[in-house]
């Protein structure tokens, strides 16, 4: 909720693609290891390194969307 509008694009793409970050590259036609520097930013925002809460980050934008 906090990250800039690139990190939430990043890492709303990252989940739809399955946490693939070379899958992430190509649907934001950029390289591999930009999306991983973007990423950067929302695993310092969160309690908990995204790789070990995938299911709750994922989880979290629908929630916000939900609560209006």
């Amino acid at each position: 909720m906090h990250a800039d509008a690139e990190t939430r694009q990043t890492l709303d793409t990252y989940l739809r693609e399955q946490c693939s970050t070379t899958r992430t590259a190509e649907r934001l036609f950029t390289h591999r290891n930009t999306v991983l520097r973007r990423l950067t930013p929302a695993d310092d925002l969160l309690p908990r390194p995204l790789a070990d809460n995938v299911t709750a980050v994922a989880a979290a934008p629908e929630v916000i969307r939900w609560r209006g």
